[in-house]
């Protein structure tokens, strides 16, 4: 992680609690992360993963239905989507059929997003899939609905995917609505 001040690489964290200071050597500002792990992309994934394992479709709006509604299809389109969507394993969506149809983020219903949130967040952290940061921080009561179907274990997955995000420089610029969102929700 590079320092928000003077782009130099931060040195590992000193960590207090649950709490990581990173304090520049070059130039002393100090980053902080609250409710810190320290967990890397192949354990922020495996947490997800664990979290996430069984959880099933059922009722919720499928992906390619998702994106019909996002296109305006019909009804009757809209079935037919559903019947090629895939109900029981989130792990079998690939990372191009997430990122074509990354728009379905904004039409899941709360047991739609459970379904593929973890999907989105893994391929997301592989690079795969741009990633669903928008819709968990954009936290109005529309967007915090579609949570309500989310286990107390599948939000602290979540938050712990958030946090780490809070470390890694790409996500720089998403980081006062990544804390917002992290202290109003997850």
């Amino acid at each position: 992680m590079k320092c928000h001040q003077c782009n130099t690489d931060y040195y590992g964290p000193d960590i207090k609690g649950s709490t990581a200071y990173f304090v520049c050597l070059n130039c002393g500002y100090c980053y902080e992360v609250e409710n810190y792990h320290g967990f890397a992309k192949e354990q922020i994934i495996e947490r997800i993963e664990k979290a996430f394992s069984g959880v099933v479709l059922g009722n919720g709006v499928g992906l390619w239905q998702a994106q019909a509604i996002d296109d305006y299809e019909t009804v009757s389109e809209q079935k037919r989507a559903r019947a090629k969507d895939e109900k029981e394993q989130w792990s079998k969506l690939s990372g191009a059929e997430l990122q074509r149809c990354h728009s379905s983020l904004s039409f899941f219903d709360a047991d739609g997003m459970r379904f593929h949130l973890p999907a989105f967040i893994i391929e997301s952290i592989k690079g795969e899939v741009d990633d669903p940061l928008f819709h968990l921080t954009s936290l109005d009561e529309y967007g915090s609905s579609k949570f309500e179907s989310m286990s107390p274990g599948h939000k602290k997955a979540v938050s712990e995917y958030l946090i780490w995000c809070l470390t890694e420089d790409e996500y720089t610029y998403d980081q006062h609505e990544i804390r917002k969102a992290l202290q109003s929700f997850w």
